[in-house]
């Protein structure tokens, strides 16, 4: 389905919203990179086939969804019905996110620090959620997305307690009890849970046997996460922890909540009063943080029907001690790895080199349609300034090549780098870097070449 999708770029829906990029898409769904607003600002819409039975309750549910106001809330900015090449499709146009965190579980998993910041971040939307008598349904890495430095949860799933209306093909983030009680609170605490391990493990799947006693989980699952997944994991509904529960659990010194049965219809005030002494932290989900790990192929579940998760970049971790990135491999064209979970093996950060070196560099995304124009090579230069601890804080174009198209592309990619320093008795300094990118028919090459550290 994916080249049936992509032959709509370029395409303008419902009169306002040009289709300039196609981001993912399942055979039922697709994402479209997109403009919104006067000033044509980055959005994405998704397309949904419904039928005359589902479509008015998905309208109605982005309709709700639309009224809830969070900060970890990925926006909803429109929707409608519209035709495409002659199919009757919903379209959704929400606030566009750079990354989302099932991109990021492949490479490598969550740190504790970061696992910390995705759960509180989840939780405050869970609290807010539930404390209205609604519930998310549908917690799973590909729906927790980056948006500059902020975490947001995609919503244009929520629905009231009970709802099995919408529900789709069950998949391992789905709790065990939604073919018979529907979406639930509890289900969210499912779903959360098996979210955490697999942000820990990169692994989403506890074990066999979890409809008949409650999954067992590794060891190596780092305190305090191992008693929250466990908690999170019951098999019986009414025995896991409520939202409250796990957040009282995070807070510095305190005891572990009591085993009682949970009592979810709270009032979103009372709900997010344990969440208080969580929200001041720091954001520190950061989706440059991609640091070199342990390859992991991409774990394939089956989406809702209304789900379809867009594409980002290509990110490569450079292996320690390479002063210079390898030669990239362009995926945009790949097809998706085997679901086979890789063994974990442990991290091992490299030491600086005193020039400093490449430690993640991030290929664009170019559709085959516009590789299909390049003639011969098409060549972009960019300089980066890079601060003391490794991040690009500021790109600008060297040399623009002859389009501007491909220009904007290797701008937008070399944010995201990530550079190891170079050193001065033992203190990191800045430093400046060109990215030279090739644009060809075949691929996408870099060359990073350092210019000068800035004492």
């Amino acid at each position: 389905m994916t080249e049936g999708w992509r032959q709509w770029e370029g395409e303008i829906v419902d009169g306002h919203f040009p289709l300039r990029r196609f981001l993912g898409g399942s055979d039922h769904s697709a994402v479209f990179l997109t403009e919104f607003g006067p000033l044509s600002e980055k959005a994405a819409l998704k397309f949904v086939e419904a039928n005359s039975a589902t479509a008015p309750q998905l309208l109605f549910r982005w309709e709700r969804a639309a009224k809830l106001s969070h900060p970890h809330f990925l926006r909803l900015n429109q929707w409608g019905r519209c035709q495409l090449g002659g199919a009757s499709l919903l379209y959704l146009v929400t606030e566009f996110a750079e990354d989302n965190l099932s991109h990021i579980l492949p490479a490598r998993p969550l740190s504790p620090t970061e696992t910390e910041y995705m759960l509180r971040s989840v939780l405050e939307v869970l609290a807010h959620l539930h404390g209205q008598g609604l519930v998310h349904g549908r917690v799973k890495p590909a729906n927790i997305m980056a948006v500059g430095e902020t975490l947001k949860l995609t919503c244009d799933g929520v629905s009231a307690f009970g709802d099995k209306s919408l529900a789709g093909f069950p998949t391992i983030y789905d709790p065990p009890e939604l073919p018979t009680a529907g979406l639930s609170p509890p289900g969210d605490v499912w779903s959360l849970g098996i979210t955490l391990v697999e942000a820990l493990t990169q692994r989403p799947s506890v074990g066999e046997g979890i409809r008949q006693v409650d999954p067992s989980l590794p060891d190596s699952v780092p305190a305090p996460f191992l008693e929250i997944a466990r908690q999170c994991l019951r098999l019986d509904p009414q025995r896991r922890w409520t939202v409250p529960d796990i957040a009282a659990r995070l807070l510095p010194s305190a005891p572990a909540p009591r085993k009682t049965r949970a009592k979810y219809l709270l009032p979103a005030a009372v709900a997010g009063v344990v969440l208080v002494a969580l929200v001041a932290g720091p954001r520190l989900f950061d989706r440059r943080a991609v640091q070199p790990g342990p390859g992991a192929s991409q774990q394939e579940t089956t989406p809702h029907p209304a789900e379809s998760e867009p594409s980002v970049p290509s990110v490569r971790p450079v292996p320690p001690g390479s002063g210079r990135a390898e030669k990239p491999v362009d995926r945009s064209t790949a097809a998706p790895p085997p679901a086979v979970a890789a063994p974990q093996t442990p991290i091992h950060a490299p030491t600086a080199s005193a020039s400093g070196e490449v430690v993640q560099q991030v290929l664009p995304p170019v559709s085959r349609r516009s590789r299909n124009t390049i003639t011969g090579k098409i060549r972009v230069g960019v300089r980066v300034s890079v601060d003391a601890s490794g991040r690009v804080v500021e790109a600008r174009l060297e040399s623009p090549g002859s389009s501007r198209y491909f220009a904007r592309l290797a701008l937008e990619s070399s944010r995201r780098w990530k550079f190891r320093p170079p050193e001065l008795n033992g203190e990191a300094l800045p430093s400046e870097w060109i990215l030279r990118y090739v644009f060809g028919r075949a691929g996408t090459e870099v060359h990073p070449a350092p210019v000068a550290a800035r004492h």
